[in-house]
């Protein structure tokens, strides 16, 4: 009869204990990254995406002013690295209030590495084994859906845009201020995928060049240096090329990221190209 009091006690205690973990679990709270919040948003093919929107601090009590912008790739990995190094930036008044716009994906498990690879480049290459060449599609997207619908919402100055991405997302971003120059004269490509088919994108600056040689924005290009070796020649070439060229319209920052390789590199690149970008209008 002890014996069995005791087990009658013992469970009863392991069963409080369950519930008051269970109520502990219950209370805890997700980090939130402050004053931002995500849209669904599909695009015409029926993929569901993600904007991961951030506004700053004085929005809500500022209700003429108009901010200008940053639309950036990968939000599922870069939005909490770029909201701290926007607020760490904007405290520094280093660059103007800003809004930031992060494009991810939503829905059940999305392949990231899938959907980012078709999205974020502008050709099919052949000796690639995953799919890819959607560039063209997303941009279309982003021009044509995502930017209206932010622009209407929020309160942005339409003069003053910016595209940014890392890897793929340097690629897309290049990519999206030849092909769509009036949209962003302002463009942080942090490592861009560079050799991406037999180096394309080289090939459209020399194009886009010839036809716009007055074409003026701030471009930012970086790399690490702990990189594939054959990655950071590419690279350096592309930063170089630009360089040589000698525009007086075209502000360029070259940036190489010290004992650092590809991912490891972004903050200190994204750091250095908000500022960059940004420039001409610090408060």
């Amino acid at each position: 009869m002890f014996n069995l009091r005791i087990a009658i006690l013992f469970c009863l205690c392991a069963m409080l204990s369950l519930r008051v973990l269970a109520a502990e679990l219950n209370s805890t709270t997700t980090f939130e990254l402050p004053h931002t919040h995500k849209v669904a948003i599909k695009s015409p093919s029926g993929i569901a995406y993600e904007l991961v929107i951030s506004l700053p601090a004085s929005y809500k009590n500022s209700p003429n002013k108009r901010y200008p912008i940053v639309y950036y790739t990968d939000a599922q990995w870069d939005a909490p690295l770029l909201n701290s190094i926007y607020q760490d930036l904007a405290f520094d008044k280093a660059v103007p209030e800003l809004v930031m716009v992060g494009i991810t994906y939503s829905g059940v498990k999305p392949n990231y590495t899938a959907l980012r690879t078709k999205d974020l480049t502008p050709t099919k290459d052949e000796n690639f084994v995953r799919d890819s060449g959607g560039g063209e599609a997303f941009l279309t997207f982003i021009k044509e859906t995502i930017i209206p619908k932010v622009e209407s919402e929020y309160r942005i100055d339409t003069r003053q845009r910016a595209i940014a991405g890392w890897s793929f997302g340097g690629l897309f971003a290049l990519y999206a201020m030849y092909s769509e120059p009036e949209l962003f004269a302002r463009c942080i490509a942090v490592s861009p995928a560079i050799p991406w088919d037999n180096e394309y994108i080289s090939q459209l600056d020399d194009e886009f060049f010839k036809a716009n040689s007055k074409f003026s924005a701030r471009l930012f290009i970086s790399f690490g240096s702990n990189e594939a070796p054959a990655f950071v020649a590419s690279v350096s070439e592309f930063q170089n090329k630009i360089k040589n060229r000698k525009s007086t319209n075209l502000q360029l920052m070259n940036y190489g990221v010290e004992n650092m390789a590809h991912a490891g590199a972004k903050a200190s690149a994204y750091t250095q190209g908000l500022v960059w970008v940004w420039k001409d209008i610090q408060p």
